[in-house]
């Protein structure tokens, strides 16, 4: 509906100005907001009935008739009542790295928001941050703000690269029945496995450095390729029952399964013709090692020097220090490798000696220190067990009964 407002009346015209006023102010109320217009015929000023959303203006009101209004043209849209004659036109595209949230209608404008990935800065869509290892996701990103991280709190760990993952906590071994070989670091997960590693503090009376080396040098042999089943129903003598082998193809390295496979065999096959060779030739290598002059009196300073020396995985100084308590001196040089080695079963024995050999050289140790790891070296590289074990594993190799489906490993 329209109304007149007299000309004579200037506080009328106040008081009406108002009521649009209040009008504009609470759109969504049963009366319609009102807009003035001068009639151009009478020259009379008339408050009109604005157009709801969706609509426009399509003939003003006069004296006698209500105010006129249209449905917006496809493609262009009024969010709110208004008193114009066209309505708005719609964006027509999003602009880069955005999607379409909600479609345009009569009532309101195409809107847009940054794709998945990305917040918005100012005018642009930015990817979200990637948090960096040691830190996990606290609050994911949304179109409108980036990812927070946060450090991770002990007992947690990230590897980082994600802008979605958070901390994780680190795997508790003992839960899973197994042994914590190494412990978790704010950017690395725990590491669990059973006794493959051996990794005890206190000193260990059947230390079989040796072994492992002898073990290592068949490594050419592709051993590890072998199915532990076909490896086990080859080897001569009293076979390791199958509950021991379920629980080394759960726990070890393909490389760990067969070493520890061999240890377990050779303790139930001590008698044996075949091992009772090469089981003394381990032994006098151990011998040989533990006997070295010039390592009978190593000070914890030395183990310690022996210790960051070594590539690889650092044994733990207070690990050092339970050798030197619990081991005697002769025992030191043996335990603290062994210690190493379990700890660093990808590396190789001698390559490791050698490296710590040359580093410390370059620190300037000890003449006895250096030419008792020398001798270790030279010892562990020509115990002839190895050439025993090596023969034995070449000839199951060869053997086509044993191993028909693996012609490749024969070649």
């Amino acid at each position: 509906m329209s109304a007149r407002i007299p000309k004579s009346n200037p506080a009328m015209k106040l008081i009406l100005l108002f009521t649009a006023s209040f009008s504009w102010a609470f759109q969504q109320q049963a009366v319609p907001p009102k807009y003035q217009y001068r009639d151009p015929v009478t020259s009379d000023l008339l408050l009109c009935d604005q157009c709801p959303p969706g609509t426009a203006v399509k003939k003003h009101c006069t004296a006698d008739t209500p105010t006129e209004c249209q449905v917006c043209p496809e493609r262009h849209f009024a969010e709110n009542w208004h008193w114009g004659d066209t309505c708005q036109y719609c964006t027509s595209v999003c602009k880069e790295q955005q999607l379409v949230r909600q479609q345009c209608n009569s009532t309101h404008d195409q809107l847009c928001e940054c794709a998945p990935g990305f917040h918005l800065v100012v005018e642009f869509c930015i990817a979200h941050r990637t948090c960096p290892p040691g830190q996990g996701v606290t609050a994911l990103g949304t179109p409108l703000s980036d990812t927070v991280c946060e450090r991770c709190p002990a007992g947690y760990f990230s590897s980082g690269g994600s802008s979605t993952e958070p901390c994780r906590p680190h795997t508790n071994c003992s839960d899973s029945g197994l042994k914590t070989l190494r412990w978790g670091t704010s950017t690395s997960d725990s590491h669990c496995g059973l006794d493959c590693s051996q990794h005890h503090t206190m000193c260990h009376t059947d230390v079989t450095l040796c072994e492992e080396a002898v073990f290592e040098s068949l490594s050419s042999l592709q051993l590890s390729s072998v199915p532990l089943e076909r490896l086990l129903e080859s080897l001569p003598g009293r076979r390791v029952d199958h509950k021991s082998l379920e629980r080394l193809k759960k726990a070890c390295s393909p490389q760990q399964q067969v070493f520890q496979l061999l240890r377990l065999w050779r303790e139930q096959n001590k008698d044996h013709d075949k091992l009772y060779r090469i089981i003394q030739g381990v032994n006098h290598c151990e011998r040989k090692v533990s006997r070295c002059n010039s390592l009978k009196n190593l000070t914890l300073d030395d183990l310690l020097m022996v210790t960051r020396s070594l590539p690889g995985v650092k044994i733990r100084q207070e690990d050092v220090r339970t050798v030197v308590s619990s081991c005697l001196p002769r025992q030191y040089i043996l335990q603290l490798l062994h210690l190493w080695k379990t700890m660093n079963y990808d590396l190789d024995l001698a390559k490791g000696l050698s490296h710590s050999w040359r580093e410390m050289r370059r620190q300037g140790a000890p003449r006895y220190l250096l030419r008792g790891l020398k001798k270790i070296s030279r010892i562990i590289g020509t115990t002839s067990a190895h050439k025993i074990y090596e023969k034995m594993f070449v000839s199951m190799l060869q053997d086509e009964s044993c191993f028909k489906a693996y012609k490749p490993l024969n070649e």
